[in-house]
């Protein structure tokens, strides 16, 4: 079995060593090793984890949903409960993006007829 010390780990994963403890406070990364003297060593299964907490991060999950999602996970220990969780958070996120963009594209619009009329206003100046 591979061993990481945080350091290599962060730098691997491109996190910081502050957000791998963090993550363990939090209880999204639980499985540590610890070598005599204390020392943390993580697995290839911990490497695992933190790539896929950073690609759910990417996706647009809270801290508290991957939190969620872990507390599923520790009940029921299989992914068969936890995936259509996961699903459902996913499509609220698509949800909420979709809202996003229009909010968005009416703003746009609002800027392009705002820009038009004082594009007019100083033409008629001139």
């Amino acid at each position: 079995m591979k061993y990481y010390k945080i350091g290599p780990l962060a730098n691997l994963v491109g996190v910081s060593p502050r957000t791998i403890r963090y993550y363990e406070e939090i209880g999204l990364l639980n499985s540590i090793r610890r070598l005599e003297g204390g020392k943390r060593v993580y697995t290839d299964q911990d490497y695992q984890r933190l790539k896929f907490i950073k690609r759910l991060k990417h996706l647009g999950l809270t801290l508290a949903e991957m939190q969620e999602l872990e507390d599923i996970y520790q009940i029921h220990r299989t992914k068969k409960k936890v995936l259509p969780r996961l699903l459902e958070l996913l499509k609220s996120h698509v949800e909420k993006i979709d809202e996003r963009i229009q909010n968005l594209e009416k703003l746009k619009s609002e800027i392009l007829t705002y820009h038009e009329r004082i594009r007019t206003k100083l033409d008629n100046q001139i």
